[in-house]
């Protein structure tokens, strides 16, 4: 936010905005821009508006410029950039409601599953570490589970193994047979006729 006492050259100066995105089109914006989070106060919902216009209004801005504007992280500035305005709405109505958790989208079915797939003795409270690292937001046990569970990478279902193919009781015995150690000396059961090849039946020899 900006700093009590700081001017209006001071807040852009600090932000290192450069003289070619300091045209009379981008000082009007960053004029009013200031002039309301000096009204507004430094609360976190101004700030989460004023991040999301700066990055939406197509003025050629960088997220590091908008986010030393603001004075937010850049992590999240970047991760608010991928936010619709409903969503933006939707996390400061959480913040204000005093349940800071962000929305598991599908998008993030992917580093999930890598991380799950890279880190299988990983419990659940690691993969909470890795989405408020990666994504800079807490999610609750609850929604992670039903995130999961959407997606098939809970554990039940990462276990799930296919059924193992019809096996022939004389296949079976074959198979008993031949994973028998070499000096067992047990014979060979013969399997049922079933088993062979029919024979050749011909009246004459073919030549």
């Amino acid at each position: 936010m900006t700093k009590d006492g700081e001017s209006f050259d001071q807040w852009l100066d600090r932000a290192r905005i450069p003289p070619r995105l300091r045209s009379p089109k981008h000082l009007a914006v960053l004029q009013a821009a200031f002039a309301f989070l000096e009204q507004a106060g430094r609360d976190y919902a101004s700030g989460r508006m004023i991040t999301h216009f700066l990055l939406n209004c197509q003025l050629g801005w960088k997220l590091a410029q908008v986010a030393r504007l603001v004075g937010v992280t850049r992590p999240t500035a970047s991760r608010q950039n991928k936010l619709s305005s409903r969503e933006v709405a939707r996390e400061i109505q959480h913040r204000l409601a005093g349940r800071p958790y962000g929305k598991l989208l599908p998008r993030y079915a992917g580093p999930i599953a890598q991380f799950i797939v890279t880190q299988p003795s990983a419990t659940r409270d690691d993969l909470l570490d890795f989405i408020e690292s990666t994504w800079d937001f807490r999610v609750s046990l609850t929604a992670l589970h039903h995130f999961l569970k959407k997606y098939g990478l809970d554990r039940s279902s990462l276990n799930q193994r296919a059924p193992p193919p019809h096996v022939s009781e004389d296949e079976q015995a074959l198979i008993e047979v031949l994973e028998q150690p070499p000096s067992s000396g047990l014979p060979v059961p013969r399997p049922s006729e079933d088993f062979f090849l029919d024979r050749l039946n011909m009246p004459a020899p073919s030549c």
